[in-house]
């Protein structure tokens, strides 16, 4: 078993299909994933970042690797995440936690929603 979870934090919904988008995307791309992954929501859904790293410290994990699926940082990914990561650094001791970029500061991520659209605009 790898020591390190990868978790993708998104902002989360009160509307389940919402949640069930991701949960499914998720299912959908772990077998292309170098470690296990989960997900997480900042607020109106379960589980928490929290909630996903004190369960997989729990297990034994030790490093995580936080993926926000943002298109940028705002209040959240420069407030917010960074106070609970401080705080779940100090409660869990000899964790190593990394904040990624949002996905949005990604070339990569820019290029498939170019390709994306064109490909949606060019099926009328």
């Amino acid at each position: 078993m790898t020591n390190t979870h990868s978790i993708l934090l998104a902002h989360g919904s009160r509307d389940k299909r919402w949640c069930n988008n991701l949960e499914s995307g998720l299912e959908s791309i772990e077998h292309l994933l170098d470690h296990q992954s989960s997900l997480a929501y900042m607020e109106m859904a379960e589980p928490s970042l929290e909630q996903v790293i004190e369960f997989q410290h729990e297990k034994g994990i030790k490093n995580f690797d936080i993926i926000p699926l943002f298109f940028s940082a705002g209040r959240h990914l420069l407030f917010d995440v960074p106070e609970q990561l401080e705080t779940l650094r100090l409660k869990l001791k000899n964790v190593t936690i990394t904040l990624h970029p949002p996905l949005g500061e990604e070339p990569e991520f820019w290029a498939f929603l170019g390709i994306t659209i064109n490909r949606k605009l060019n099926a009328k």
